[in-house]
């Protein structure tokens, strides 16, 4: 192997999160068949399911050892895991559920860490939901638990990011200067597709969903406020190929008072991408837009959706430099959540 992989993209369910659970009786979260467990959604899916929201759990997501032996077969020295689903911050869980739901996961991404310090490092959820909670959990994650950053969702069951009562939350991880890991979740427009149509939302509701919240939260100043670092998931949806579009829509504002304060382009130079995309040209373009150094390596594992083979070819064939492939696949990653 060449150059050391950190895959930032990667998603796991530690033990004390998948065991509250299966005590919770809610439309979204687990559900044991004997030896096997299965995710249950409101709206998720996955490219393989081509009907319902009720999805076989790959060993991966919460065996050490299966995730230990991909690691080893495809050369990836360290994963940044995070939940993605079943979301505890999703709309079906009562607030203090959500909450102890997220303390959950860090604990348990604190005590894996702890055991595996070399190939496991863990990005804390936030209980947003309860934004006093949330401030206190931030202290926490960075102090108490040490893990390496945070996990955020695009936006919240009733609302944007950047809501008012969320800005003490985000003013305290500016403070401990975590970078944040944003991912999509479902959102309304999955209800607008069929019951056997849901393995669209990982293909195009995730990225749209990415595309349109960061979007949102640019024209609403929250970048211009606060200062830690973002690493958007799927390569920030659309919002490189739709950098021209978004860049000379805030020219035409004319308002002296409007938001955001700068061009565009200025944020998106700003922010970090992960590599999934599994289209060369689209690579290429959001390289040629941002540069090598705003990129981070990704997989999506264990889910239906990751090829890792794929994915380092393609960063072979569009990065020609070996030193600029080992700031994607290594050295960004370990300056961001200091590795």
């Amino acid at each position: 192997m060449d150059v050391m992989r950190i895959d930032v993209h990667n998603h796991f369910l530690p033990e004390p999160y998948v065991d509250l659970l299966l005590e919770l009786d809610t439309p979204v979260g687990l559900e044991s068949d004997g030896d096997q467990l299965y995710m249950v959604h409101e709206r998720s899916g996955t490219a393989s399911v081509a009907a319902g929201n009720r999805i076989p759990l790959q060993e991966g997501f919460t065996e050490i050892d299966e995730r230990a032996a991909w690691m080893a077969d495809h050369d990836v020295d360290r994963t940044l895991v995070s939940v993605s689903t079943p979301n505890p911050l999703a709309d079906v869980f009562m607030t203090d559920q959500s909450t102890r739901l997220v303390r959950r996961i860090n604990d348990g991404f604190a005590d894996a860490q702890s055991h595996h310090p070399d190939h496991i490092a863990g990005l804390g959820m936030l209980p947003l939901r309860d934004p006093e909670a949330a401030r206190a959990e931030v202290n926490r994650i960075a102090n108490d638990l040490d893990l390496c950053g945070i996990a955020l969702p695009t936006s919240l069951p009733d609302g944007k990011l950047s809501a008012p009562n969320l800005e003490p939350v985000f003013a305290a991880i500016d403070d401990q200067d975590l970078t944040a890991f944003i991912h999509p979740h479902g959102n309304v427009l999955s209800e607008t597709l069929e019951s056997n149509e849901s393995f669209l939302n990982p293909l195009v509701v995730f990225p749209v969903e990415t595309t349109l919240q960061i979007a949102r939260l640019i024209y609403d100043g929250f970048f211009d406020d606060h200062d830690f670092d973002v690493v958007l998931s799927h390569m920030g949806g659309t919002l490189l190929h739709l950098a021209g579009r978004l860049d000379r829509g805030r020219r035409e504002i004319t308002d002296p008072d409007a938001r955001p304060d700068r061009p565009i382009l200025d944020y998106l130079k700003e922010f970090y991408y992960d590599t999934i995309s599994f289209h060369r040209p689209a690579l290429q373009a959001a390289i040629d837009t941002v540069g090598t150094d705003h990129f981070v390596f990704g997989t999506d594992y264990p889910f239906d959706e990751e090829d890792i083979d794929t994915a380092i070819a393609d960063i072979e064939a569009v990065v020609p430099s070996a030193a600029d492939r080992d700031q994607i696949m290594t050295s960004t990653a370990q300056e961001l959540f200091d590795l």
